[in-house]
């Protein structure tokens, strides 16, 4: 299984400000991230990764290091875990990883048919095919417009509907077999849906706002905040942020952008075309 991390090189100038110091990856995925860090990383220096999916357990174990801890849990619970710890530097990539692309019981990609689930834990919440085939057309429409930002939101919800009166909605196939306005964009027509459904079945703006939060207090005077988005509604949510901004709550004076948006280079979208629409933008904490 392939899995390249996304931008390593402007990860670590932007994150490790202080080789001595304390980072966290709250999204250890298969460890790319990390195992960078810690190669740069002093004697002296400490790694924390979290990360809610069971399955990436196994990979944290390939990772003998005694600088290294990992924990099994969602990072909208760093406080519960961190209370007493302080971090020189956070990193967020916000992307899905090719073990979970890849896995044909997850359903998170639309190139192969697979069981309708997008948990990120497969051990709790309700799956993908469940909400679907119990959902009002209105329910399937709205989060198709808010988290997909699909034009055509409405016309899909009602597909969705009179597909399910005749039989269950349960693969990945039943999505993609869907009639789609026509584009003129290189990416595949169901690529929102598919998006939407797992931004909502995993919540995933619910604990992107949170861990942002969080990172206020985990992070030391002049830490830095690296986040690493892949499209529009994570980075507008992180660029508001670093504005001092989220949603009724403000940051203002407590946090600030650090330079300018950065983005692959043609070579790295070239040789892991999953890098395309990456954004990196870096915090400090003032």
């Amino acid at each position: 299984m392939n899995h390249i991390s996304v931008m390593p090189e402007e990860v670590i100038e932007n994150l490790l400000h202080n080789k001595d110091g304390d980072y966290l990856d709250c999204t250890f995925g298969m460890g790319g991230h990390s195992k960078a860090i810690l190669k740069k990383l002093s004697e002296r220096g400490r790694l924390k990764a979290i990360d809610k999916d069971p399955k990436v357990s196994e990979f944290s174990k390939n990772i003998n290091d005694t600088r290294f801890e990992f924990i099994n849990s969602s990072f909208s619970d760093l406080q519960d875990y961190f209370i007493n710890d302080s971090f020189d530097g956070i990193l967020l990539d916000l992307g899905i990883s090719s073990i979970q692309l890849d896995d044909m019981e997850r359903g998170f990609s639309f190139k192969n048919d697979a069981n309708l689930d997008m948990r990120m834990d497969q051990s709790t919440g309700m799956t993908a095919s469940d909400w679907l085939n119990n959902s009002s057309e209105k329910e399937i429409a709205d989060v198709l417009f808010l988290f997909g930002e699909e034009r055509k939101s409405r016309n899909l919800a009602r597909q969705i509907v009179e597909k399910r009166r005749k039989k269950e909605i349960s693969s990945t196939s039943d999505l993609t077999s869907l009639k789609f306005s026509s584009n003129r964009s290189k990416k595949h027509p169901a690529t929102n849906i598919f998006r939407a459904i797992r931004m909502f079945i995993n919540n995933e703006v619910e604990e992107l706002i949170s861990v942002l939060q969080s990172s206020i207090k985990l992070l030391k005077k002049g830490g830095r905040l690296v986040v690493i988005s892949f499209h529009s509604i994570e980075d507008r949510i992180v660029k508001n942020f670093l504005k001092g901004n989220l949603g009724d709550i403000s940051f203002e004076n407590l946090v600030k952008q650090k330079g300018k948006i950065i983005k692959p280079s043609c070579d790295e979208i070239k040789n892991n075309p999953r890098a395309r629409s990456a954004i990196l933008r870096v915090g400090e904490k003032l």
